[in-house]
């Protein structure tokens, strides 16, 4: 990677290393639905005269129409608003508050329900600054609504923290929730390793996929220096494998096909029909996933060594769900992943493994295997898939 400013995927990494709020700027158009945009760069400007600004992209679809609102109020968001967050910031502009409750400010503008606190003001000037603009507005009306932890995002994720001492918050179980259903599945997910692969057990935590537990067979080499990848987040991003989506409700996989440009979506939505139908995921090697199996090599041995925007870029270069399973396919799977399931037919855990040899009749006993066994962990969880 160019490590100079001039590069945009190392500025980011760089900027990534600071931590920020989340905020929904929202209005209320006179002859529309309400509008709202989500940033990450909200600050306090003055306090005399009370001033608040932002920064929005000169390319951004919704800011042209906030631009000509006459009042704005800047949401903070809570911790467990990870869901509104991304529900604003991906769905079409007339429907961004379809589902979400909301009460008007004194301008109007709505006050998200759940919000930590909310500022309600007028804009009073824009200025250019490179591809962003500056967004100042004096504030008039404000107040804390919640008196939970607020949301953050850092290093491509988002979090909380717990004031004073900056440990690790989990308000929603997020976190937790998974590592006790792993705990409860283990010796499940060890028949994996004593037939010969190697298991990687992820959840989905906000927008990234969290290693949570690793299983090698006892013949797996042993590094001079152990190394693992549990606790590692992963991009959940679109055109990676999408286990996670393919037994979401219908409007949360419409949404995720809604990330994909428009001439991918249809193949996206035949990859999620293809994962329901052969209850398990399945990914072919190429140069991309020799990379990315690379690129977790090194995290293994040292986090924090891949930089997130190259992971997003090798996660976006592996081929997954092929139309067909035929003998020649088959014999270029490198990974097979099957779901864990939650009493509301969820998928809240899913089963990896690789390491196997290219070969059909080795790929399909990996299937086998992988299925078998998330089919066992569900049912020893008490839950079943819809």
């Amino acid at each position: 990677m160019n490590r100079s400013p001039d590069d945009p995927a190392w500025f980011r990494h760089v900027l990534g290393q600071y931590p920020t709020g989340v905020c929904v700027i929202t209005a209320q158009p006179e002859d529309g639905p309400p509008i709202g945009m989500v940033v990450g760069s909200f600050s306090s400007v003055s306090m005399n005269p009370p001033l608040v600004g932002f920064y929005p992209s000169v390319t951004s679809e919704t800011w042209p129409h906030l631009r000509r609102a006459g009042s704005w109020c800047v949401n903070i968001l809570a911790a467990h608003q990870s869901d509104v967050c991304r529900r604003i910031a991906t769905a079409p502009l007339a429907e961004r508050f379809d589902g979400v409750p909301w009460r008007p400010a004194p301008s109007g503008a709505p006050i998200i329900e759940g919000a930590v606190a909310y500022i309600d003001c007028v804009p009073v000037a824009v200025h250019d600054a490179g591809d962003h603009k500056i967004a100042l507005a004096e504030v008039r009306h404000l107040d804390t609504a919640s008196t939970e932890l607020p949301l953050l995002f850092f290093r491509s994720g988002y979090g909380s923290f717990s004031p004073l001492t900056l440990t690790a918050y989990d308000p929603d179980m997020s976190l937790t929730r998974p590592l006790r259903h792993f705990e409860l599945i283990r010796p499940i997910a060890q028949e994996l390793p004593d037939h010969g692969l190697r298991c990687l057990v992820t959840a989905p935590v906000s927008d990234s996929v969290v290693v949570i537990g690793q299983l090698d067979p006892p013949t797996a080499p042993v590094a001079e220096q152990p190394t693992t990848l549990v606790g590692q987040r992963l991009p959940f991003r679109p055109h990676g494998p999408s286990i996670f989506e393919a037994w979401a409700p219908g409007d949360e996989q419409a949404a995720w096909v809604a990330r994909f440009s428009p001439d991918s979506q249809e193949a996206e939505i035949r990859a999620l029909a293809r994962i329901r139908e052969r209850g398990f995921s399945i990914g072919l090697g190429s140069e991309g996933h020799r990379r990315f199996a690379a690129a977790l090599e090194r995290l293994a041995a040292e986090p924090g060594t891949v930089p997130n925007e190259e992971l997003d870029a090798l996660v976006a270069s592996l081929d997954y769900e092929p139309a067909e399973l035929s003998d020649e396919v088959l014999a270029q799977a490198r990974v097979i992943s099957a779901p864990v399931f939650d009493n509301g037919g969820n998928p809240v855990l899913a089963m990896t493994v690789f390491g196997f040899k290219a070969r059909p009749d080795v790929v399909r006993e990996a299937v086998a295997a992988v299925t078998g066994c998330a089919a066992k962990a569900s049912r020893t969880l008490g839950l079943a898939p819809r």
